[in-house]
């Protein structure tokens, strides 16, 4: 009731009207950007279902029949196998490497003291953030060729390693530093090793941020370009983005088949995100809640 009136406080009912409307704004824009960002994927979905005869006649409409055969053939003709053996290879063992490298250097930045040192390597680290893509192309190419390592997955897996370790190493220690000392200083007291309190202590507690750069390491990985195709010509080291790259030679007649190569490269980093969002929200909010 208003004071000294006879008429109800109708202004919950207004507030709550208002939350309403912003609300059901917001969900139409989500669901707007929604539809706006599945839509590329999924019209290369349906052209790579198509005849090249429908793609040029009726780009727009879905398949009048669906056409499998092309993921038959830009997997067969393309030689898209060993490129998908060799890019989860690259992943998996550079994610290993990356994430090892990163892990100890975060903890010996975050927990250790030696000097200035520290100051020095930490500086050195973090100039790996300075250094772009295409400086890096033709130095590469010529080391790796006086190593031996030039056209094979090794050279790949040396360089996403250390091109993910300023970020990760910047990213952990962050965390890191943000963990409480208690569990660190009673391992200690109950005689366990620098190396036991980071394997056993703070790994373990690290494990959200972990997986968060896992995810992002993978899908970056999994869709680079630039560094697999200047520094593999053969078909023993080619990554699937290389790989599809070539279809257009392969295939140049068969322009849905292309489009099946470029689903079968999308289509598992797609389901790996969905699965995998949920630890990426937790991962890059876990620092705001240590301790």
């Amino acid at each position: 009731m208003y004071p000294g009136r006879g008429y109800p406080d109708s202004s919950p009912d207004r507030s709550a009207l208002v939350r309403s409307v912003n609300d059901s704004l917001v969900y139409i824009a989500l669901v707007a950007w929604a539809l706006v960002a599945a839509y590329p994927l999924v019209w290369m979905i349906s052209t790579s279902l198509k005849k090249d005869a429908e793609l040029y006649r009726s780009p727009f409409a879905l398949p009048e029949k669906l056409r499998w055969s092309n993921y038959v053939d830009a997997w067969v003709q393309g030689h898209l196998g060993p490129c998908v053996i060799n890019s989860i290879e690259v992943t998996l063992l550079s994610l290993v490497v990356a994430l090892s490298v990163s892990a100890a250097c975060a903890f010996a930045f975050s927990r250790l003291n030696f000097g200035p040192l520290k100051s020095f390597l930490w500086t050195y680290v973090m100039f790996g953030f300075l250094v772009p893509d295409s400086v890096r192309f033709f130095p590469l190419m010529v080391f790796f060729a006086k190593i031996k390592l030039f056209d094979s997955i090794w050279a790949l897996v040396l360089i996403y390693s250390a091109g993910a370790v300023p970020w990760n190493t910047f990213f952990l220690r962050a965390f890191m530093e943000k963990i409480p000392r208690d569990h660190e200083d009673a391992a200690v007291m109950d005689g366990a090793s620098i190396w036991q309190v980071f394997l056993h202590v703070t790994l373990p507690l690290s494990r959200a941020p972990l997986i968060t750069l896992a995810t992002f390491h993978v899908l970056g990985v999994w869709n680079e370009f630039l560094m697999a195709f200047f520094l593999t010509s053969s078909e023993s080291a080619r990554t699937l983005p290389v790989g599809v790259r070539m279809l257009t030679g392969a295939l140049a007649t068969n322009q849905t088949a292309i489009a099946a190569g470029l689903v079968i490269v999308m289509i598992p980093m797609a389901l790996f995100f969905v699965l995998l969002q949920r630890h990426i929200v937790k991962g890059l909010t876990a620092g705001s809640f240590v301790g």
